[in-house]
């Protein structure tokens, strides 16, 4: 005769098998959705594993390929690679996922970045939202200050030293240092940001760090070395704000309006400058990353197509007043670097291929009456973790053809229909509400940095070279550039 405990065992086991394998696999809204196997249904262990792996983005984009634009890796979470799911779920002005804040906090304090509440996003985007305007950027003196000195005062220079030396150069190491300079003068001032240019030992220090930053948690890197060279920046600003003393420096423009604008929503100072300290250390993070990773990656294509780079150069000769090393003493205007529209295609092109956050950006849906529709499947309840990736998004066949040809030509099209689908899937700085603030201010350094290396009035400045990394010869003005990987010379004849 079967005891009462047995039953209430057999009872407790299938009530298990319901909640953690039925449900989920068989019962639960998601089911009718592809996953790539049984596991994937009932738990994450299997996703999880491919993110640890370093393999969650080509991953996903592999599904994609196999099961359509909506897959599902979890329990909990589908994956969308359609232009209507970019609509849905970004446009549509779902939450950010808590992943953000498990990851990216800074001095303990969420940032724009990682705040998952639409309404304090809000309020804290205003304060800083029109310093990144791209009217704002081209008319800013302080901004054309910093680009004059960078440029055209240690850039190039230090490019044309080592080229003439013969030594080989590490283009992303330097790309990044360029992009840094750039963020931290605009965030507090050219006199207080930093000189990752000329300082390559503390560079190559710094970036070491920052390799391992991500693998730390929030609390276990809070204040450490990362965060207290952050802050420093952040009270040398603040003294100059605060000083009445003439000082030989553009004005710190995002920290000054930030901790302002902070001071008067927030009446707790510590809470005001580690707030303002989290939000500024997510920008020069992105700033220097994304230039390193574009740059590189543009140079890389620019080195396999000798008569794209003398159409480039034609273009970049039209600038008033031109971009000629040594002898030139003054930038074009930002405005006119914007508006050439080869090099404009070669930078889309480039953070299309190569987008430098490629990976997803997850988000929860909504607890709404009726539930949601996500790419024709109905019913989707609140709380599942949705996303889209940028490295699939952009390599959808009937958007962009041949998407693993890195093609600049796609964007000088003038079908106007086709370009607008294009520029609707392009997803490099994300899309809707959230989408990254300083997108224009990216495209603008980018640019900046990119119009003299390939301006100077010579022959094709990057000579074709199979190896890896990039490396400078001869003077920048003339061959400029030569692709290799491990540092090993070749001379452009």
């Amino acid at each position: 005769m079967i005891g009462l405990a047995s039953i209430g065992i057999c009872a407790l086991l299938l009530a298990l098998l319901y909640k953690y394998v039925l449900e989920p696999a068989i019962f639960s809204p998601l089911a009718r959705i592809p996953s790539p196997n049984f596991l994937s249904t009932i738990s994450p262990i299997w996703i999880n594993r491919k993110r640890q792996a370093s393999k969650e983005t080509r991953t996903i984009f592999a599904l994609h390929q196999k099961y359509g634009p909506v897959i599902r890796l979890a329990p909990n979470e589908i994956s969308v690679n359609s232009l209507e799911g970019l609509r849905t779920i970004y446009y549509g002005g779902f939450d950010k996922h808590h992943w953000y804040s498990d990851i990216f906090v800074n001095y303990r304090t969420r940032s724009m970045f990682t705040m998952l509440d639409r309404s304090a996003h809000t309020i804290q985007k205003r304060f800083v939202s029109n310093l990144y305007s791209k009217s704002y950027l081209h008319n800013s003196p302080d901004l054309h200050s910093i680009a004059h000195d960078l440029v055209l005062d240690k850039f190039l220079p230090n490019l044309d030293s080592t080229a003439r030396n013969g030594h080989p150069i590490d283009m992303f190491d330097l790309t990044q240092a360029v992009g840094m300079d750039f963020t931290t003068a605009y965030l507090f001032g050219s006199a207080n940001g930093t000189n990752f240019v000329d300082n390559v030992e503390f560079r190559r220090h710094w970036f070491a760090l920052y390799q391992v930053l991500y693998t730390q948690t929030p609390e276990e890197r809070a204040y450490g070395e990362i965060e207290q060279w952050g802050m420093s920046m952040c009270k040398a600003a603040e003294h100059m704000m605060q000083s009445e003393k003439p000082v030989e420096s553009t004005q710190a423009v995002v920290y000054s309006r930030l901790f302002t604008g902070l001071q008067s929503t927030c009446a707790d100072p510590q809470q005001v400058r580690s707030t303002a300290a989290s939000e500024a250390l997510d920008h020069l993070f992105a700033g220097h990353e994304t230039t390193g990773i574009t740059l590189t990656y543009l140079m890389y294509e620019m080195s396999q197509d000798p008569a794209l780079q003398s159409k480039l150069r034609e273009e970049l000769l039209t600038l008033s007043p031109p971009l000629r090393y040594p002898s030139g003493d003054r930038l074009p205007a930002p405005k006119d670097i914007d508006a050439l529209t080869l090099l404009d295609a070669m930078l889309l092109e480039t953070l299309r291929l190569y987008p430098a956050g490629a990976g997803p950006q997850p988000r929860v849906t909504p607890e709404v009456p009726g539930r949601i529709e996500i790419g024709g499947y109905s019913n989707i309840p609140g709380g599942v973790r949705v996303s889209s990736n940028a490295y699939s998004i952009h390599r959808i066949a009937e958007v962009f053809p041949e998407p693993e040809v890195w093609s600049p030509e796609r964007w000088l099209t003038t079908d106007e229909k086709k370009l607008e689908q294009m520029r609707r899937c392009f997803f490099a700085f994300g899309a809707g509400g959230r989408m990254c603030v300083g997108s224009h201010f990216a495209i603008q350094g980018k640019n900046l940095a990119a119009s003299p290396l390939f301006g100077q009035p010579s022959r094709p400045q990057i000579d074709r070279y199979d190896g890896g990394g990039l490396q400078i010869d001869q003077g920048i003005n003339e061959a400029s550039c030569s692709y290799c990987m491990a540092g090993t010379s070749t001379s452009s004849t």
